[in-house]
């Protein structure tokens, strides 16, 4: 099978729109301020001289700024060598004017001649069979206004003065063309970096991340903002505005920060994160979450999935592509989904209470409330939310801020909390001893990563102990700790942070408890995986499945499951792309048939 062009095509398609409108809206606005102006056209201080000189500004600008981005590729390199000569002889052509203007010489006669040079260079630059075709159309744009300026120009001289009437006003226009054919010269150079690529089928070898980054645009799968969670970020345009500034903003605040043998220095990790941003659409947050700042990090980009194409569709798209037989929210319902494990003879906590507007549902009976509780809202994922109930004697409760209740107080409590959102109550569960050591007063839980094959069998391919900081109020951090776990023997690795300003950190011990995680065998691994695959068999509607379980006493328990799975903090812990592990062929395979579904194979 033959691999698809080059990643964005959707949202480049976006940005062309976007180059075309502000070009449009450019000569509509000079064409307003020459009417209101009190000097003709071909003035050199009229103002569709200004505005000429100022789009040769811009194109200067836009060339050198690719220069220095692409400083490292040679042919590319050539190329914005050969945009910034054509850049000056465009304001060579227009100086020339403003000699003519001010008779310091007599005639621009030259002024073809430049002209002609500009387009054959330009031609050079944007003639190849791969470039983007909005930037040869916008080339043979400024073909036509170049023609007619310098038809115009020739009709304006001293040859045809005697057979052409209205002199004055030929001049205007040939100044008018002249205008149109800069811009549309500067407009093909900023279409060749942002500007959708040839819908060819030439195979380019795109790794996992990048296919997954072009068929999310391609075959328009963004659902909603969810990364970030402001629409008009996907505006055209926008996004690439975004990606410099947060570029200029990571390499400043924590670029600065990595020194090290093997760490690309400031300015190379400007540069890296500008030509992976705004070439392939990379997420900039991920370069220094994934440590892409390393010697070889930007060529393993590829290989890495983001935030940015999973959490706003992509993953939505994934897991419906088969037939739906429960309710769309049957992760996202704690209790539609405990119930339906439960049916399926699969460990979950109890519920022992469920509650919402309709007041509370009994599950258990009233003796099995004298315990450790915890509450949780009955929708979403994660911690949030979550509240535990310390059992301090019969039928007594402490609360997390250091209150003392009574059962009954607490049920007055779930009560007025189901008037506001749906929660359940669940017993609290304890850590296996076996890594109770690894947490003060939080449960540990371990993310197992599933993935179904060809023949829909799930396939487990990554696994990671998780330590929640957040829910140790003693602890000096927050930060939410990972280490990778061995699939085939349980073994874990070190110990990795979830916070950006630690992206260079690793940990052999705990930070805080002190105790040793590299190499300690989690006891139960096995059970663990058999669980979440047996999980996955029951939610075999589902493509690519994170699932949460907890080590107890009592042995594993499923928590939940999340079929919109951060991406991040999995390849983050592993220090290693989507794309080199095994889940890189087992979603090869999906992203291959989702493009099929979607037309685009």
């Amino acid at each position: 099978m033959k691999d698809p062009p080059r990643p964005l095509a959707a949202t480049q398609r976006r940005s062309a729109f976007g180059v075309v409108i502000v070009a449009a809206a450019y000569a509509a606005a000079t064409g307003l301020a020459q009417l209101e102006a009190l000097v003709p056209a071909w003035r050199f201080d009229s103002p569709v001289q200004f505005n000429a000189n100022f789009a040769v500004a811009v194109g200067f600008a836009w060339a050198t700024f690719q220069l220095w981005v692409h400083a490292a590729d040679r042919v590319e390199r050539r190329r914005w060598c050969a945009a910034l000569l054509v850049m000056t002889l465009l304001a060579t052509i227009q100086a020339s004017d403003w000699l003519v203007d001010t008779s310091v010489i007599r005639n621009d006669w030259l002024d073809v001649l430049l002209w002609l040079a500009a387009t054959r260079l330009l031609y050079g630059i944007v003639r190849h069979p791969r470039e983007r075709p909005w930037a040869r159309s916008a080339w043979h744009l400024g073909l036509v206004f170049q023609a007619a300026f310098i038809v115009f120009d020739l009709a304006n001289g001293p040859l045809f003065k005697s057979i052409v009437a209205g002199g004055e006003a030929v001049a205007s226009i040939s100044e008018w063309t002249e205008l149109l054919a800069i811009e549309s010269y500067v407009m093909a150079l900023v279409l060749r970096t942002v500007g959708p690529p040839a819908p060819t089928a030439a195979s380019f070898g795109l790794a996992v991340g990048s296919r997954a980054r072009w068929l999310f645009d391609a075959a328009r799968l963004f659902r909603k903002a969810s990364y970030p969670p402001v629409r008009a970020a996907f505006y055209p345009g926008v996004r690439a505005v975004l990606i410099v500034i947060t570029s200029l903003w990571l390499a400043l605040t924590v670029g600065r920060r990595l020194h090290g043998a093997k760490i690309a220095s400031g300015w190379v990790q400007l540069r890296d994160l500008l030509v992976l941003g705004l070439r392939d659409g990379f997420d900039p947050l991920s370069y220094y979450y994934q440590e892409l700042y390393r010697a070889t990090g930007p060529a393993e980009a590829g290989f890495y999935l983001t935030r940015h194409e999973t959490k706003n569709g992509l993953l939505y798209a994934l897991n419906r592509m088969r037939s739906q037989p429960y309710a769309a929210s049957e992760m996202a319902d704690k209790l539609l989904f405990a119930d339906c494990c439960k049916r399926a003879g699969i460990a979950v906590p109890a519920i022992l209470l469920c509650g919402g507007a309709r007041g509370i549902e009994w599950r258990a009976p009233h003796q099995m409330l004298d315990r450790d509780l915890c509450v949780k809202p009955r929708h979403g994922r994660g911690a949030r939310g979550v509240t535990v109930y310390q059992r301090i004697a019969p039928q007594r409760f402490r609360d997390a801020a250091g209150a003392e209740i009574d059962l009954e107080q607490l049920i007055r409590r779930l009560e007025e909390r189901g008037r506001r959102k749906a929660w359940i109550l669940q017993p609290r569960l304890f850590n296996h001893a076996a890594i109770a050591d690894l947490a003060s007063s939080s449960l540990v839980a371990v993310r197992v990563i599933t993935c179904l094959d060809e023949a829909g069998e799930p396939v487990t391919t990554h696994g990671v102990l998780r330590i929640l900081g957040r829910l140790e109020p003693t602890w000096p951090f927050d930060d939410e700790l990972g280490a990778p776990i061995d699939l085939a023997t349980g073994r874990l690795g070190d110990l990795a942070s979830d916070r950006l300003d630690r992206c260079a950190e690793r940990w052999s011990h705990h930070p805080v408890t002190g105790r040793a995680v590299a190499g300690r065998v989690l006891a139960g691994w096995p059970a663990v995986r058999q669980l979440a695959e047996a999980a996955h068999r029951l939610f075999d509607h589902r493509t690519l499945i994170g699932w949460d379980v907890a080590l107890t006493p009592e042995g594993p328990l499923l928590l939940e499951g999340n079929n919109s799975l951060d991406v991040m903090f999995p390849q983050r812990v592993y220090r290693q792309g989507f794309g080199r592990g095994p889940l890189g062929p087992l979603l090869q395979h999906h992203l291959d048939l989702l493009g099929r579904l979607r037309g685009l194979e």
